[in-house]
């Protein structure tokens, strides 16, 4: 578990829903509310169109798939009461849990099951919503209560996928405008930019929800969410600020690493960061802990690899870097690369990218290297830095997954996101060796030897895993982390 560190168009579908929202009537006193925000509109409430990170963080109270995730990053059977995966690895069969109902009221069954599974991995002739999904070889019902899955090789990854939604058969033409789930809530309002509402569902087949209503209001803006929750408008916050916390004294605050990666990423096709001195000279150069004081305000993880402690099971530990500058010159003088100049392209909307480029740029004044800084929107870093891998230098945080394979890919040189250019043979094997046997002990074995490579190639620099700090009212309790972008609103609870 997470330690947490506590710091100083869519119509209403039912009567309730209308009555709840008439905050003068007796019953809506007695409402026990979840009030929050989300900076950016839900990108989809279709469940297999989910893109962005706060859409699932929100979604995942919706909807349940056959696994869902522990505040461990572990899978627990869900929508799946157990399964078997066969020696060779290629057959799952899953025994589907019985009594779950849909938000629309109807029983849940193995042919839902069988629709969704072939819907998300594209046999139905819809797109496929992940790569993984495209190692299925067949689905096949076999009784009443069981479904088998078999893969065209073994995968170690694939059960990861399996977190992807369970929806009803019937809802197949509606996916897009009408949200149904097993979860602990359903959606009972979505005006667009506006405002997202939940409302607790009675007939939730696990352990129901302590509170009633989850209104998640849309704010672009940083510092009106925050006058929100200082005001009382809202009673719960995420991403605070860590320069406000002492503003908000009246308030609980906590925090904990969320599984993100922010890196200094160096383009290793690009001179001269194809040298792997000039790398490691510039990751000498820095001081960490420096830069996540400064940035935010010491809430932060110092990493060496491209994953965060909260992986325990996987990542390594740190041998304890630290700063070299007269190391760092050397290195420079060896590569022939003194008096180096470069430029780093970081997206202007993310504050913390940009704050950590100014004190880089800083830092590495002391061995004499020129950093020029280019803001650029957000689109733009997507199509010219990640897919077009048109730069020198850039900083960004990578978020981090329950698979640790989904993580370390991004490595290796077949990836087509892998806009580092690291290209390692070995790394590239270790990979994908670790992908395809069932052998835990050689997963974690495999993956903790890619990470050494990446540290000694310095594939890029690792910065920090920056906490999350949350805010929220005194009488709320029961808030947890997890190792993904999910608040689980369900076990919140107010005034007990």
């Amino acid at each position: 578990m997470k330690k947490i560190k506590v710091l100083g168009k869519f119509v209403v579908v039912s009567l309730l829903g209308i009555l709840l929202l008439s905050c003068g009537t007796e019953q809506s006193k007695n409402v026990k509310e979840i009030k929050t925000t989300m900076s950016m509109d839900i990108d989809s409430l279709n469940p297999y169109k989910i893109v962005s990170s706060g859409t699932e963080e929100i979604m995942l109270n919706v909807y349940e798939g056959l696994f869902m995730p522990s505040v461990d990053g572990e899978l627990i059977p869900t929508i799946a009461e157990n399964y078997r995966i066969s020696e060779d690895g290629k057959r799952y069969i899953f025994k589907i849990r019985k009594g779950i109902k849909f938000h629309n009221g109807n029983p849940l069954d193995v042919k839902d099951v069988e629709f969704s599974l072939n819907r998300m991995s594209g046999r139905d002739g819809s797109p496929t919503v992940s790569a993984l999904f495209n190692e299925i070889e067949d689905i096949r019902i076999i009784s009443e209560d069981e479904i088998e899955i078999k893969l065209i090789k073994a995968d170690s990854a694939f059960i990861y996928a399996l977190t992807k939604a369970i929806v009803p058969d019937e809802n197949a033409e509606n996916l897009d405008e009408n949200p149904i789930g097993t979860g602990p809530f359903k959606v009972s309002r979505y005006d667009r930019e506006q405002q997202v509402v939940l409302e607790k569902f009675d007939d939730y087949w696990g352990v129901k929800a302590n509170i009633d209503k989850v209104t998640i209001l849309i704010v672009p803006n940083a510092e009106t969410a925050f006058l929100k929750l200082l005001s009382g408008e809202i009673n719960m916050l995420s991403r605070i600020d860590s320069k406000r916390i002492n503003e908000l004294e009246n308030f609980k605050n906590v925090s904990a690493p969320q599984n993100t990666v922010q890196i200094f990423a160096l383009n290793n096709n690009v001179k001269p960061f194809d040298d792997i001195r000039v790398r490691k000279a510039l990751n000498m150069a820095l001081n960490k802990d420096e830069i996540i004081s400064a940035v935010v305000g010491g809430n932060g993880i110092k990493l060496e690899t491209n994953m965060s402690p909260v992986m325990k099971k996987y990542c390594i530990e740190n041998i304890g870097e630290k700063q070299d500058i007269d190391g760092a010159r050397k290195l420079l003088k060896e590569s022939g690369n003194l008096n180096l100049s470069f430029t780093i392209r970081v997206p202007s909307n993310y504050p913390l990218h940009v704050n950590t480029a100014q004190i880089i740029a800083e830092q590495l004044k002391k061995i004499d290297v020129d950093v020029k800084i280019e803001t650029i929107e957000w689109t733009t870093w997507l199509s010219e830095v990640y897919s077009g891998r048109k730069y020198e230098a850039t900083i960004v945080g990578l978020s981090g997954k329950l698979d640790p394979y989904s993580i370390l890919r991004r490595y290796t040189s077949n990836y087509k996101n892998n806009f580092f250019n690291f290209v390692d043979r070995e790394y590239d094997l270790l990979i994908e060796e670790a992908k395809q046997t069932t052998q835990d002990e050689i997963i974690v074995e495999n993956y903790k030897k890619a990470q050494e490579i990446l540290r000694e190639k310095q594939a890029a620099i690792y910065i920090m895993d920056p906490e999350l700090i949350t805010s929220f009212d005194k009488k709320i309790s029961g808030f947890e982390y997890y190792p993904l972008p999910y608040i689980n609103f369900a076990k919140i609870k107010i005034g007990e």
